[in-house]
């Protein structure tokens, strides 16, 4: 909300007593000083005020106030000390006063003097033929010819004056009659408007000029203004301390005297520009921009910042951009279950979470291995930086290592230019998971081994060895036992890896914890169902817990989604649909699990020999492996734990494509 003016008047008693009368009605928008003017002593004296002014009587002294806004006669305005142009108001006679007026002379006489400011042009000739009436007019520049043209119209032969209030007084003490200019109070209106208005507009400029000063001074960059003729203005105090500027010497100074590589051309231009030169033995980059008032350029803005600290800013922006994306969003709270074994695991998990020491986790699929690793890593004193999580099994062993340890430029053919960071350095003092790490080929392995040993590492087709503080946990499922010769993992590298080892259970090792588990994937999908059938009764439980569960966490997932969807409100409160429901969105899986088996036992129908039998099994396993793996021939060699030359070998002979 705009605070109030503070409206102060200058002038003669005439104008002054007129001018009180119509500022009441601005009672709520200004307060009002009124103070006299002494030719005398070209002063003024304080007459009076709005009642409700803030200001004790002793404190208005003209020259202790703050005058917002000053209405004043313009003669008077350039004689009083302390009256500042850009802040006043002059008195103007419009038409309709000028018009009552010269009818209120025309009451007395035919032909009139009329006594005004040289800046005052009037037609006069239109007043004469609309009133019918003589106007003589006198031009005044100067505060004592009043006085003298008073005494000139006197001796023109004129017994009527028509001016101000100071022309009022004069005119009086010449035995003259004097007819007021401003006795009608549209005058008054008029110059209070304007004064509102200007009020309203210096208020918004200096809050704007505030605005401006807060920016610049609490801008980064160094900000420089410079005038048109190219001499600085102001500078923030960012500049002066590390452009080294002299606070009491630099404003006036010329831009050359202290940017000599900004040329005066480059000020010329009608858009933003930027330059690199040198100060004080610093590299700074400035930009330019020019300052438009309309299509005119009044001035030149330039910001200035070093070089060095533009790079110290991209590095900064650079880690916090890919740490981006690279975030645990599990913690122990959301591990469910309350069984002895899960609640081993979660224990162990948490003295896990406590050392920097690589841990490995085995778990059959869906047993939650990455829950794990994401609450070690948020339990952990590396929450705060990036946990970065890759599965081993997805990329070919090539685009592994160039997404695990980044490239440098020109590094093989379609490499970016660039170069490209890896995992490892988006990892940098966080947490690195890598699933199905026995995906992995022999030689990443060896890699991943020596950048346990060394915590450093080499980007592919780079020298240069980048240390790196990260801790790894890795995960498999598959058992990886200390002398089997079926292990994917390199011995050396499955001891450092399993310093520290988690056994995840399974679905069917935790059957107490089910019902929980249903009941939680339930409630994300269908809340209201939820609070509805639970608590489940003691058949529909044993129904659930019956299922093998190979899938674990997923597989039970997918049935509660399954149910979710096929269940209707208007069965629920019957325990006989409800198992019958359940039982159906476990068909699925059960079926599946059944023929598998009817699978293995139709190879033998009691005719075929053994090495016939063998071979249509080895068949039957090579096309299930393939349908489980979408035909990926790494996937089939590590899921049958056989080389590829092997594979390769066993289908073509089996003529499977």
């Amino acid at each position: 909300m705009n605070r109030k003016a503070n409206i102060t008047v200058i002038g003669y008693p005439k104008i002054l007593s007129s001018c009180q009368e119509v500022a009441e009605e601005y009672f709520n928008k200004a307060n009002s000083l009124y103070y006299q003017y002494l030719p005398e002593t070209n002063g003024v004296k304080y007459i009076s005020s709005s009642p409700n002014h803030p200001l004790k009587d002793a404190a208005k002294s003209f020259n202790q106030i703050n005058h917002d806004i000053i209405i004043v006669g313009t003669v008077t305005a350039k004689l009083v000390a302390g009256v500042d142009e850009n802040k006043t108001i002059p008195f103007r006679a419009g038409y309709k006063s000028l018009i009552k007026a010269f009818l209120k002379a025309k009451e007395i006489t035919d032909r009139v003097a009329f006594i005004c400011f040289i800046e005052e042009k009037h037609d006069i000739q239109f007043y004469e033929k609309l009133i019918n009436i003589k106007i003589d007019i006198y031009y005044a520049n100067h505060l004592d010819d009043y006085r003298l043209f008073c005494i000139k119209a006197k001796q023109d032969g004129h017994s009527v004056v028509i001016g101000g209030s100071y022309t009022f007084q004069i005119a009086k003490e010449y035995g003259l009659k004097p007819v007021f200019l401003f006795s009608d109070h549209d005058t008054f209106h008029d110059a209070y408007i304007r004064a509102l208005e200007t009020h309203r507009y210096n208020q918004s400029l200096e809050e704007k000029v505030s605005q401006l000063e807060i920016i610049s001074q609490e801008s980064l960059d160094s900000v420089i203004f410079i005038d048109n003729t190219h001499h600085i203005t102001f500078t923030n105090k960012v500049a002066k301390q590390k452009l080294q500027f002299d606070a009491d010497t630099i404003g006036g100074q010329h831009l050359s005297e202290l940017f000599d590589f900004i040329k005066p051309d480059m000020l010329q231009k009608n858009r933003n520009s930027e330059v690199i030169g040198t100060l004080n033995k610093e590299q700074i980059l400035v930009t330019i921009h020019p300052v438009f008032v309309g299509m005119r350029t009044v001035g030149t803005v330039l910001m200035a910042k070093q070089i060095k600290e533009i790079a110290a800013m991209d590095t900064r922006v650079r880690q916090k951009m890919r740490h981006r994306g690279f975030r645990a969003k599990y913690t122990f709270h959301d591990i469910l279950g309350n069984s002895s074994v899960i609640k081993q695991c979660k224990r162990h998990a948490r003295l896990y979470a406590a050392s920097e020491a690589p841990v490995l986790i085995y778990g059959a699929t869906g047993t939650g291995k990455e829950l794990f690793a994401q609450a070690m890593h948020n339990k952990s004193s590396r929450k705060l930086f990036p946990f970065v999580a890759i599965n081993c099994a997805t990329l070919p062993s090539e685009l592994m290592e160039s997404e695990l340890f980044g490239y440098v430029k020109g590094a093989f053919t379609g490499a970016s230019s660039q170069g490209k960071q890896g995992l490892l350095d988006q990892a940098h003092l966080g947490t690195l998971f890598l699933d199905e790490v026995d995906s992995l080929s022999s030689s990443l392995q060896a890699k991943l081994l020596r950048l346990l040993q060394e915590k450093e590492f080499i980007r592919v087709g780079g020298n240069e060895v980048i240390p790196v503080d990260i801790r790894i946990i890795a995960a498999c499922n598959r058992r990886q036992n200390e002398n089997s010769e079926d292990n994917l993992l390199r011995q050396d590298l499955f001891y450092r890896l399993s310093i520290l080892y988690l056994q995840l259970p399974s679905l069917r090792e935790r059957k107490s914890d089910i019902p929980l588990l249903f009941k939680h994937f339930l409630s994300q999908y269908d809340s209201e169902l939820t609070g509805m059938i639970f608590p489940l009764s003691r058949n529909i439980i044993d129904s659930l817990t019956f299922l093998p569960f190979t899938g674990n966490l997923r597989e039970l997932q997918s049935i509660a989604v399954r149910f979710s969807c096929l269940c209707s409100n208007k069965k629920i409160c019957s325990d006989e649909y409800l198992k019958a429901l359940l039982q159906s969105c476990c068909t699925l899986n059960t079926d599946q699990t059944k023929n598998s088996q009817n699978s293995a036992t139709s190879l033998f129908d009691g005719n075929s020999t053994l090495s016939a039998s063998m071979k249509m099994a080895e068949k039957t396993i090579l096309k299930l492996s393939q349908k489980r793996c979408d035909g990926s021939i790494k996937c089939m060699s590590n899921q049958l734990k056989v080389g590829r030359t092997t594979l390769w070998r066993k289908l073509k002979e089996h003529d499977i494509n």
